[in-house]
């Protein structure tokens, strides 16, 4: 397979990848606070690292609408919540990937990404659903649930994209 089929297919199999995890996330029971652990978004900070921002962009608001029509949430809160703190969350790992990359390591990033998926949602959950200020109260309940998944996305991100790598040049040496 040749470079310029290569890249496009392998976003695919990453967005179909990402999908069937929103989905399947999205199938099980809310634990309490409507907590997620958001593995879905392991995907996305991977595609980050593997191909850059557009592409981990793309990733993520591809898995957001795609898994959103298959679990049949699509224009629904939860739909609106989903894409809020998607969006938020890929926005601040490019940027803290791209201005901190010497400092942030993918459990970094992954972190920052968490914090700002839940503050987007919680900002998102006041405005639309809630409009009461005690909804803010949950803030430093998220951030500290945030930090958690974070950290354990970021790792299992850091094994994705080196697992990745590694499946990646081994085909490619196979072929010389």
């Amino acid at each position: 397979m040749n470079d310029g089929i290569q890249k496009p297919a392998r976003l695919a199999m990453l967005l179909a990848l990402a999908t069937v995890i929103h989905t399947a996330e999205a199938m099980v029971p809310v634990t309490m606070l409507w907590f997620r652990f958001g593995f879905a978004n392991i995907i996305g900070l991977a595609t980050l690292y593997l191909f850059g921002f557009r592409e981990a962009l793309v990733v993520t608001l591809g898995r957001i609408f795609l898994g959103s029509l298959a679990a049949g949430l699509f224009g629904s809160p939860a739909f609106v919540l989903s894409l809020v703190g998607g969006t938020s969350a890929i926005l601040a790992m490019g940027l803290v990937h791209r201005v901190g990359a010497r400092v942030f390591s993918e459990v970094g990033v992954s972190v920052a990404g968490a914090v700002l998926h839940n503050a987007g949602q919680l900002a998102a959950a006041y405005v639309i659903l809630v409009r009461n200020e005690g909804v803010l109260l949950l803030l430093p309940l998220m951030m500290v649930a945030a930090t958690a998944t974070g950290f354990i996305n970021g790792l299992a991100a850091r094994f994705f994209v080196r697992h990745f790598r590694r499946v990646t040049q081994t085909s490619a040496l196979s072929k010389m």
